[in-house]
């Protein structure tokens, strides 16, 4: 019966789908490029060859099989372009529009007689933009340029009555100066890199610069251990990297707007107080080397 099923679906199979041997002697299909050598192709001949033939011979040639006709005939004839492939950044998180901002916040900026057309030329990061959509972008942020402007205003006097208010005192309670401000901060972690607590004890190690001993020897003892942990633990601390990638990133935005000024300024101008002071009091807890304050 398990015979007969079998012979049943078998004879149901069209002819040609089965699978046949070639007769012995014959010789396999051959493509229309098999016997042309490299000097031989032409852009006529190949473009009278298909798409999948055409990857036929670029899969010998071991090239890249992707694009339309075109581009495959011209990779075959080695006068494909290779362009570089770089990613523009969005237009929200660029450097470009962080350093239009600036300039557009300080009123003695050039770059308020400029044209949007002359603020596209003027430095390379506006460049990477299209014409058209930067002067969207200018024409947006110029709109919005006096609500920002008066919001940083407010929050400058604000941040500048509650510090008058509330002024930092000279010491802590224990009597001691403040470890985040002071030089000793910066001494000892040079210290920890060195490995210098490796050598010595922390009473030891308290002994050899001045600095340390303007704290207690308990207090300076907590910060070795804390400085071991910091040191220790900063590769995994992704917010304090996040923090670094950050200054550096507005650095480099103010270094530009300072160039930008004096090769488009009539005259030095200074800085608007109101950006310095908001952006001091918004970044006070980052550091020189990007870390943020014990």
């Amino acid at each position: 019966m398990l015979a007969f099923a079998k012979q049943s679906i078998r004879s149901n199979i069209p002819a040609q789908t089965r699978g046949t041997q070639p007769p012995p002697g014959a010789q396999p299909p051959s493509t229309p490029t098999e016997h042309q050598t490299e000097e031989q192709w032409t852009e006529e001949s190949l473009k009278a060859l298909k798409n999948d033939e055409l990857k036929a011979i670029l899969q010998g040639l071991g090239l890249k099989r992707s694009g339309n006709k075109k581009e495959l005939v011209d990779r075959i004839l080695g006068r494909e372009v290779v362009t570089e492939n770089k990613k523009k950044p969005k237009w929200r998180n660029s450097k470009a529009r962080a350093m239009l901002v600036r300039m557009l916040m300080d009123n003695q900026s050039n770059v308020h007689k400029m044209t949007w057309k002359e603020s596209h030329a003027s430095h390379e990061w506006f460049q990477e933009y299209d014409p058209m959509l930067f002067q969207r972008y200018v024409r947006d942020l110029r709109k919005a340029n006096p609500q920002k402007v008066a919001v940083v205003t407010e929050d400058n006097e604000i941040i500048k009555r509650e510090l008058n208010r509330f002024p930092r005192p000279t010491k802590t309670n224990r009597g001691e100066p403040f470890w985040d401000t002071h030089p000793a901060k910066l001494l000892l972690r040079g210290d920890v890199k060195a490995g210098k607590h490796l050598d010595m004890k922390p009473a030891l190690l308290h002994q050899t610069r001045s600095e340390y001993k303007a704290f207690s020897l308990k207090t300076f003892r907590a910060h070795i251990y804390q400085e071991k942990r910091h040191q220790k633990e900063l590769p995994m601390r992704v917010n304090r990297r996040n923090k670094k990638a950050q200054y550096k990133y507005e650095k480099e935005v103010k270094e530009n707007v300072a160039l930008w000024n004096t090769q488009n300024d009539d005259e030095d101008n200074e800085d608007d107080e109101s950006v310095e002071v908001w952006e001091e009091c918004c970044h006070d807890d980052v550091s020189e080397d990007g870390d943020e304050e014990e």
